[in-house]
């Protein structure tokens, strides 16, 4: 109310009523609005602002004059902490953004404090916990522009992904680049993190036409797009397409981009993001000694930073390079320590370790070898994953035919094949 704010501010000040009121209103005036009886006029607020030696702003809404532009410095920096690896920190900054932000009215700032909590519980490998933050983050942010919601939709969708959902994943990224299309927003910023993430996760349910599409879009947008952080997400999810598609220069130009585009903005395990990916295309490609400084650069990194989700994906990623290159003892080690460090909800994730060991053992114990190959394909069909449901079958009817079972094996590639037809 501002009559309490007004009577909190001449109290402050060792004004009377009559004194503030001189030489232009009455002390019954000032006495009127201070009850709550009354609204003052523009004029008379702007007179008893200056008055008091404050804004009018403040005077309205008892926000500092400076508070936004601090909470977003404060924001800024909880947001540095999480990429630096001070978890605690971040969170404890983020909260207090938050909080002061519901009580001042800035909802816009409050939106993004919540999505910021969200990265931090994803980052420390807890979906679910993300999961509330970015649900909350987007409740806020609704109360605006539909474009304002971008990055918590984005948020949830990976939540979703993590926990073995892509198809709803898609659903949320799809039904809010419908409503924005709908609305006429052609806002580049928030399209393009919607087509990087629909890339992502169109790639992971084997919808390569989709992918090419939204791809295509995010070309098209490329040039309009300003954010130095959608720029980056852009070429982090092109560079999975390129590969994909076998433009394996495209894709490591691509990851270099994103790579310039978080050291601008200092962001750490972004920056490690870009390390691993460019790992995982280098081993693809056979250049194994170049994927392996990659790899370890992106492991350091997510250990210093405590970005246990990613963390394991550059084990996963660095198994692989050790198995390649014949060290099957290393290989199994690091898997073992993904495995253990992964969470059941992480499927994809898991199922990945999974298949990894089991071709890791395949020669020294087939058993095991297979036994970790089946729940690799448990892993996959449980988070809809057809094309490393495929991938998966193939490894296992080789491993069958290697201990001379024909009939199984036969069955495994049938199977595997069975599961890509939908997509072809």
């Amino acid at each position: 109310m501002i009559g309490t704010r007004l009577r909190h501010l001449r109290v402050a000040r060792g004004m009377t009523q009559r004194e503030l009121a001189s030489p232009r209103y009455t002390h019954a005036y000032v006495s009127t609005i201070e009850a709550g009886r009354r609204q003052p006029s523009r004029e008379a607020v702007e007179f008893f602002a200056a008055k008091l030696g404050v804004g009018v702003e403040e005077l309205l809404t008892g926000r500092p004059p400076d508070l936004e532009a601090r909470l977003e410095l404060r924001l800024q920096e909880a947001r540095h902490a999480l990429s630096d690896g001070r978890l605690e920190e971040g969170r404890t900054g983020l909260q207090a953004v938050a909080r002061e932000a519901r009580r001042y009215g800035l909802e816009a700032l409050r939106a993004r404090a919540e999505e910021g909590l969200g990265l931090a519980f994803e980052r420390a490998g807890r979906p679910e916990e993300a999961l509330a933050h970015y649900e909350r983050a987007e409740a806020i942010a609704r109360d605006g522009s539909p474009a304002a919601a971008v990055d918590a939709v984005a948020g949830k969708a990976r939540c979703f992904h993590s926990l073995g959902d892509v198809r709803y994943a898609i659903h949320l990224l799809e039904s809010l680049l419908d409503e924005l299309e709908r609305a006429r927003l052609r806002d580049p910023d928030a399209l393009a993190r919607l087509h990087a993430g629909l890339v992502y996760s169109y790639l992971d349910a084997g919808l390569y036409r989709k992918a090419a599409e939204s791809a295509s879009e995010l070309e098209q947008l490329a040039p309009s797009v300003r954010d130095p952080l959608r720029i980056a997400q852009m070429h982090m999810n092109v560079a999975r397409l390129h590969l994909t598609t076998g433009r394996v220069e495209d894709a490591l130009r691509s990851l270099r981009r994103a790579e310039d585009a978080y050291r601008q903005l200092d962001l750490r395990s972004e920056m490690g993001g870009a390390h691993l990916a460019r790992g995982y295309v280098l081993s693809r490609e056979g250049r194994l000694a170049e994927a392996r400084k990659q790899l370890e650069r992106a492991r350091e990194i997510f250990e210093a930073t405590g970005d246990e989700k990613d963390l394991v994906r550059a084990i996963n990623e660095l198994a692989r390079v050790e198995r390649l290159e014949g060290n099957t003892d290393r290989a199994r080690e690091l898997l073992e320590r993904s495995i253990a460090l992964t969470g059941e909800s992480d499927a994809p994730i898991l199922a990945w370790a999974h298949r990894e060991l089991g071709l890791a053992l395949g020669e020294d114990n087939p058993r095991a070898a297979e036994k970790h190959l089946r729940l690799s394909i448990e892993l996959y069909e449980r988070a809809e994953q057809a094309v490393d449901i495929a991938v998966t079958y193939r490894a296992l009817g080789d491993l069958l035919r290697s201990r001379d079972d024909e009939a199984a094996a036969c069955e495994a590639y049938r199977t595997g094949i069975l599961a890509l037809e939908p997509h072809l």
